[in-house]
């Protein structure tokens, strides 16, 4: 009797397989990538959702693109869009980024004042421009190649 044994990541790889034209889903991990700086952490993935069926870019692509913020990344990331924010902006509030995010980072930005949710959110758009410019034009060399490879319209 012969026993197979099944690869786990055949379940999982579906979610990461993507059908959608190069362009589209190049539009849409460019803006995750946007989303994903903006300071909504746990939020992040609905309103990529939103934003992308509204603006007809690929969901999937969008969603999976806001995870450039994480839990590993997000202190890092939120503290530099904070600190170019304030220098953009002239103001010195004088508000700590935790070490490590947690669902109450929204609540204290707003109560933290306005200063600190402007100054996240200007340097969030600010990051967030070049992240998804940077992601959108990477994955239009990367996407055309792979799926001419491939001999179909897959990520």
């Amino acid at each position: 009797m012969q026993l197979k044994i099944k690869n786990p990541l055949g379940k999982i790889k579906p979610i990461f397989s993507i059908k959608d034209e190069p362009k589209v889903i190049a539009k849409g991990f460019a803006l995750g990538s946007f989303i994903g700086m903006m300071p909504i952490p746990g939020f992040q993935v609905m309103v990529s959702l939103a934003v992308a069926s509204l603006l007809k870019v690929n969901r999937k692509a969008a969603c999976l693109a806001v995870f450039n913020t994480n839990l590993a990344t997000g202190a890092f990331v939120f503290s530099f869009n904070y600190w170019l924010g304030r220098q953009i902006l002239g103001v010195n509030p004088s508000f700590r980024i935790e070490d490590k995010l947690n669902m109450q980072f929204i609540s204290l930005v707003l109560k933290a004042g306005s200063d600190v949710f402007l100054s996240l959110v200007v340097g969030g758009v600010l990051t967030g421009i070049v992240s998804a410019a940077i992601v959108y034009f990477l994955f239009m060399k990367w996407l055309p190649v792979r799926t001419a490879s491939q001999g179909q319209k897959l990520l």
